[in-house]
């Protein structure tokens, strides 16, 4: 899998600053500029229901944290290959949450918060959880569970 962002987008509820986003990301991807694909999510965080995004954490880096769509974004969550097949997830937050600055994620910090392993789980059982992650073009449902060996 690599290591790939899921991120939602500020003013998501609203149709106009959609299309300009993904008008925004499509071009990229039509022109080259990107190593992978954006897919398209529905999740909850913190109990809210919200449109959001997977793609690949350099192309995040390079095309959205600086674009102005997610200055407003407490978070992001990395997803990073970890052993034995496993997926691992990290809460990164934004350094410039509640400031008039543009995002930052760049830098590892020292609150950023290990979440655990990002695992599938079935939709009844989606329900019940205050986060979760749905990818429609795999009809998955994923949580991140909290493991309690080591991780390096």
């Amino acid at each position: 899998m690599g290591e790939y962002v899921v991120f939602a987008i500020d003013n998501d509820d609203n149709v106009h600053t959609n299309a300009k986003f993904l008008r925004y990301v499509d071009e990229r991807e039509v022109m080259g500029k990107t190593k992978g694909k954006m897919k398209l999510c529905i999740g909850s965080y913190k109990g809210k229901l919200e449109r959001s995004y997977i793609m690949r954490w350099d192309d995040f880096m390079e095309h959205i944290a600086e674009s102005g769509y997610v200055d407003k974004q407490e978070s992001i969550l990395i997803l990073r290959d970890g052993y034995y097949g496993k997926v691992y997830a990290t809460l990164k937050f934004n350094s410039a949450y509640n400031s008039d600055l543009h995002a930052e994620f760049t830098n590892v910090g020292y609150d950023d918060l290990f979440l655990g392993e990002f695992k599938s789980i079935p939709a009844h059982e989606a329900q019940y959880e205050e986060a979760w992650t749905y990818r429609p073009d795999l009809d998955t449902y994923y949580v991140c569970e909290a493991i309690n060996e080591a991780v390096a």
